[in-house]
């Protein structure tokens, strides 16, 4: 009962910052392509080392590639090595961030790249909160939160990156 009533407020305050970001989305997209975030969720099954590889192309260096692994439980975070990862623990039921989750979504990026595929109030909200210029995603997740949406299923990762640099060559000036 209070995990529902959790996310049913998490929810309330997730729909007042998607408002609140398309009447001040005023940041415009700059030439160059710097920083790259990404916010990725486990059950995917997906290495960060892919977006890395974007990065890359762009010949972005690899500090400048932020990845944020979401875990639904502590538990799981403890069976893996991930520096950069969080839980719903790390958002309170009023969508205070703490923590890492804090940093990664107070830094400033010109591209989140938002790798999950299920409509969780979580990974949302941290999509909501990154500072970002420009965001891309999937389709099965709210259409408020993406500029740009690839539609492809999310395990086939290469097919995601070749449309990621296609796109973001389109966007950005600095090809590789």
């Amino acid at each position: 009962m209070l995990n529902w009533l959790r996310r049913a407020v998490l929810y309330r305050i997730y729909r007042r910052t998607i408002k609140q970001n398309s009447a001040t989305d005023n940041k415009g997209v700059s030439k160059k392509l710097r920083t790259i975030a990404v916010i990725l969720d486990h059950r995917l099954g997906v290495d960060k080392e892919h977006f890395k590889e974007i990065g890359s192309y762009f010949k972005i260096p690899r500090r400048n590639v932020k990845v944020l692994t979401f875990f639904q439980s502590p538990k799981q975070i403890n069976e893996s090595n991930y520096s950069s990862s969080c839980t719903p623990k790390n958002i309170s039921s009023l969508g205070v961030l703490n923590g890492v989750v804090s940093d990664f979504c107070n830094q400033g990026y010109d591209v989140l790249i938002n790798f999950y595929d299920q409509d969780d109030v979580d990974l949302k909200y941290l999509s909501a909160k990154a500072d970002k210029k420009l965001s891309i995603g999937f389709k099965s997740v709210d259409h408020a939160l993406n500029d740009l949406i690839i539609e492809v299923d999310a395990q086939n990762i290469e097919v995601f990156s070749s449309e990621c640099i296609k796109y973001l060559e389109i966007f950005f000036n600095n090809r590789k």
